[in-house]
């Protein structure tokens, strides 16, 4: 089965705050992490079921390493739905957002 991706529309703000966040630290972080984004992003095309279930029973989650944040998604029929990317010590907070 093929399944396309689609982004709510946080998702950039969070990608955007976090590239922030690294670039003031590090540039280099900066681009390893929305390489790693990317690389989560062929891992959840691989098995898209094949993730941790949270917060209910439809959200699934992936740790982007070696960074501490969580891509938060939906898989509905053929597309793969990104809820949000946060950090780990924030997203249960933020997670109600969603």
């Amino acid at each position: 089965m093929s399944f396309a991706f689609q982004n709510r529309p946080r998702v950039y703000n969070d990608i955007i705050e976090a590239v922030e966040h690294f670039l003031s630290v590090n540039p280099d972080l900066a681009e390893r992490f929305l390489n790693s984004i990317e690389e989560a992003k062929a891992k959840i095309l691989n098995s898209p079921k094949g993730f941790q279930v949270k917060y209910n029973e439809n959200v699934r989650t992936l740790l982007l390493k070696p960074f501490d944040y969580h891509i938060y998604f939906l898989v509905e029929e053929q597309t793969i739905t990104i809820l949000a990317i946060l950090h780990a010590h924030s997203g249960s907070e933020k997670i109600s957002e969603i």
